[in-house]
């Protein structure tokens, strides 16, 4: 079915605010998908290591082990997609921002002033000791959502080696 393009001319242009707040709400709503996704896969993960880890031996462990790798070797190509989504809209938020509210800061803020807040963050309290480690490390800024790809990808890898020792031990014993 064709659009006609009198129905197209037809409906008002958006506001920019309205596109704005379209991309951040799209934004949060994939880092909601992608801890929804990592949750459903880390569960069938756990699973199925309950499954690895409990069954006696037979023809089962190897079946397990497989189905681990493939089910963390999918978790880790999810992981990788709702990133990629995530990172598209919160480039969008801060376009709009940019149009919207210049001097905001929020999405569209330089490296120099997102550090330059958090330091001030930090430095409320009279950090010492761990704490004041704790602190250093912060300022680092580790990528949460990296952090469960990197994750999934071990999983992917442990199942692997899993794979492997059984398959040593299963032809030694």
């Amino acid at each position: 079915m064709e659009i006609e393009e009198k129905q197209i001319t037809d409906v008002p242009q958006m506001e920019k605010k309205e596109l704005y707040k379209i991309a951040i709400e799209t934004r949060n709503l994939e880092i909601g998908m992608f801890w929804q996704r990592s949750n459903y896969f880390m569960a069938l993960n756990t699973a199925i290591a309950i499954g690895f880890f409990t069954q006696k031996a037979g023809p089962y462990g190897i079946i397990l082990a497989a189905l681990g790798a493939i089910v963390s070797l999918l978790w880790f190509f999810v992981n990788l997609g709702g990133k990629y989504w995530q990172s598209r809209w919160e480039r969008r938020a801060s376009i709009y921002e940019q149009e919207v509210a210049p001097d905001a800061n929020l999405f569209s803020a330089s490296k120099e002033t997102i550090r330059q807040d958090v330091e001030e963050s930090l430095n409320r309290g009279e950090h010492k000791g761990f704490q004041k480690w704790l602190d250093k490390k912060i300022l680092k800024k580790p990528s949460v959502s990296y952090q469960m790809i990197v994750l999934s990808f071990f999983f992917f890898c442990f199942w692997i080696a899993a794979m492997a020792v059984y398959i040593i031990v299963g032809k030694s014993a």
